[in-house]
């Protein structure tokens, strides 16, 4: 299992319904989860504040580098599953990067999302000799569209200009990532009946889990299976 991720970039791209997401994915694996929102926003304070949330999710702020190195240090001890929002301020993406296993910079559909993701690409890079030994990073797509467009075309290829791997599961811009802002709860306890597709969110967001490493590892034919279903949403 990978025991801490942090998720921001230097523009808003959907850190918070990420890490939202995969929390929710670690949750309904029984892995209990603390979510730190270091979000400007505090979205996550507010959807935890609403009903549906499962017992195995905390919710803390944390709004500076030491807070958010206490909290951190607090799951590792309790063996629990650390999601760092650190949307889009330097200081907390640094230092969430720093304290992770691993790094995720989203990207959204839109050109100034992916210049956003090449800048904290650069700056975690300048980085790279601080923190965790073996910690990495890797871009994920946050709102995948399926319409095939030269603006997509243009942001992979802005997106390819770094040797930073990204990973191959994205998620697809979907009512059912933000349906848990409103109702509360998550992908996998909210009533299939209440947002279309969610069936096909959770698929999709169990394979980026498996992806990043939070589920462990599944095998290859698994994954090849789930993302040709999660395209083909």
């Amino acid at each position: 299992m990978m025991p801490v991720l942090s998720i921001g970039s230097l523009k808003t791209s959907g850190s918070t319904t990420l890490a939202l997401t995969l929390a929710g994915v670690a949750a309904a694996a029984d892995i209990p989860v603390v979510l730190i929102d270091g979000a400007r926003d505090k979205d996550l304070v507010e959807w935890a504040a609403r009903p549906g949330r499962p017992a195995g999710i905390a919710v803390e702020i944390a709004d500076d580098e030491m807070t958010l190195e206490r909290l951190v240090r607090a799951a590792r001890r309790r063996g629990e599953l650390a999601v760092i929002d650190a949307g889009d301020h330097a200081e907390l993406i640094r230092a969430g990067a720093r304290l992770a296993d691993r790094a995720l910079i989203p990207v959204r559909f839109s050109p100034l999302s992916a210049y956003a993701a090449l800048a904290t690409d650069r700056l975690l890079r300048a980085e790279a000799g601080r923190g965790r030994r073996d910690r990495d990073w890797a871009f994920a797509a946050s709102a995948v569209t399926t319409i095939p467009s030269r603006i997509a075309r243009s942001i992979e290829g802005m997106i390819e200009q770094s040797p930073t791997p990204r990973l191959q599961t994205g998620l697809v811009l979907r009512a059912a990532y933000e349906a848990p802002f409103l109702h509360g709860g998550t992908l996998f306890n909210l009533a299939d009946d209440l947002v279309p597709g969610i069936d096909r969110a959770r698929v999709e967001a169990a394979t980026l889990a498996y992806e990043i490493g939070i589920l462990g590892h599944a095998p290859a034919e698994e994954r090849a299976d789930d993302r040709a279903y999660a395209r083909a949403a």
